[in-house]
């Protein structure tokens, strides 16, 4: 049983150099570890070049999306049984792997219950998803503290920090959307393995640690804006059911549209709108 490691990374070297010590020392060693770097500028590249025990991918930043896209493609074409993915920005334990590979039924996605850099759970994941009501939001309820009583909890949510999954997952649904860019893609790509059959679970006994705090929509626009307001209307269009395809989208646009402060904001607003509704997917 061959498993691969996937490490998204963008300058943050002295995050990366953390992770992959931790990937190293886990105690279900891996078969091989994958980095992606998206042409990181802060000697990422120096560094990643005198170790041993890489493979090392090199690429132009497509986002966290594109990253992944290709750490996926990657892993799977060299023969991965388990893929095992995250970003540069977690600490697994050193049992976390081993934690979950508790057994290799390969319908079952597993992810590590994270922790945040004070020591409390991070409680993100996502229960259920409504795909089905347009006037109500996407996320249902959230793995919380009585979650943790039960040594694993079935999700529909996670993220792309740290889940463990067969290679049967891509070639059953395909790769991540790669042109999201970032935002979402874990979302759109976990709601297809769920819609398809899988599993997912969140285990309680393997942990990792968040090395950032968790940052929740800023009032103000930035950058990041259009791909969280593309994004979401995206992944209704591509998941949603047929009430939720053609009306929600319009709920999140007045929705960001109360929130502008300039003329800039609405034109952002209206762009991402019409290239979420209109997205194409290109997996």
């Amino acid at each position: 049983m061959k498993v691969v490691a996937t490490i998204l990374t963008f300058n943050r070297l002295e995050f990366l150099k953390e992770i992959v010590e931790a990937i190293k020392g886990q105690t279900r060693k891996l078969d091989e570890i994958i980095i992606i770097n998206n042409s990181s500028t802060d000697g990422t590249k120096e560094w990643l070049s005198l170790q041993d025990g890489l493979i090392v991918i090199e690429q132009a930043n497509l986002g966290s999306s594109g990253g992944q896209w290709r750490a996926f493609r990657e892993a799977y074409g060299r023969g991965a049984d388990w893929i095992w993915t995250m970003d540069d920005d977690v600490v697994p334990a050193k049992d976390c792997l081993e934690k979950m590979l508790d057994n290799d039924i390969p319908y079952i996605i597993r992810t590590p219950l994270r922790y945040m850099h004070n020591g409390k759970p991070f409680f993100n994941d996502v229960l259920t998803m409504n795909l089905s009501n347009p006037f109500s939001s996407l996320w249902n309820d959230v793995y919380s503290k009585e979650n943790i009583k039960e040594e694993k909890t079935e999700a529909v949510g996670i993220t792309f920090e740290g889940p463990l999954f067969h290679r049967s997952l891509i070639e059953k649904i395909g790769l991540p959307e790669k042109d999201f860019f970032i935002y979402g893609d874990d979302t759109e790509f976990f709601i297809r393995a769920w819609k398809a059959g899988f599993k997912i679970y969140v285990y309680r006994d393997a942990t990792m640690k968040r090395k950032l705090p968790y940052v929740s929509i800023p009032p103000e626009f930035n950058w990041k804006t259009y791909y969280m307001i593309r994004n979401i209307i995206a992944i209704d269009r591509l998941n949603g059911d047929t009430a939720v395809r053609y009306v929600r989208p319009f709920a999140y646009l007045l929705r960001w549209l109360s929130r502008v402060h300039k003329p800039a904001d609405i034109k952002t607003v209206f762009k991402a709108f019409f290239d979420g509704y209109f997205f194409k997917s290109n997996k």
